[in-house]
């Protein structure tokens, strides 16, 4: 059964996660093809119009396209028991605690085609996804993790300003303790 990547987020979670997400999607890189919305019924490449809840014509999306994970479908999937020693490799190097257990873990079958380009892994609040069978970006969504767990954010915005790169994969930690990912 597959669900929504968002199910269980708070209003709060979800419009931080959003904000976050429109800044950094598309940054993963790999060599499978994406995911797109092309197939479905009324929905250009891209996904840029979604049907009206009521069943009726599709309408813009408000404010710009929503991030891909936004609409990705994912399954929940129980991880391996050495990603657990993984994760404390990674709360170790940088020097920070983290929290596994709370980690909802979940795959995708193929990367998501967003307006920035393909995403391969994405972290929302406690869940972890990743392309199924592919760890490329694993420990890179795990120091994601560990940074909100143990409290750390990104600088504050002033009005009209986005998030950068660099404003959400702080230096060294993401060369360090991801493989350069």
């Amino acid at each position: 059964m597959r669900v929504v990547a968002v199910l269980g987020l708070s209003i709060g979670a979800l419009l931080a996660s959003v904000s976050i997400a429109r800044a950094v999607h598309g940054l993963h890189s790999a060599t499978r093809g994406p995911i797109s919305c092309a197939g479905r019924a009324g929905a250009p490449a891209g996904c840029s119009t979604l049907a009206h809840p009521a069943g009726g014509k599709a309408e813009p999306l408000p404010a710009g396209d929503p991030p891909a994970f936004l609409l990705a479908s994912v399954q929940p999937i129980k991880a391996p028991e050495s990603w657990r020693r993984i994760y404390h490799e990674v709360e170790q190097c940088a020097g920070k605690k983290g929290d596994y257990d709370a980690i909802r873990w979940a795959v995708m079958e193929a990367p998501l085609l967003g307006p920035k380009g393909p995403t391969y892994a994405f972290t929302v609040g406690s869940r972890v996804v990743l392309v199924r069978d592919d760890t490329t970006y694993l420990r890179h969504e795990m120091l994601h993790h560990i940074l909100e767990v143990s409290g750390w954010h990104p600088r504050s915005l002033k009005p009209g300003e986005h998030y950068t790169i660099a404003d959400l994969h702080p230096m060294p930690l993401f060369g360090l303790c991801t493989g350069g990912r």
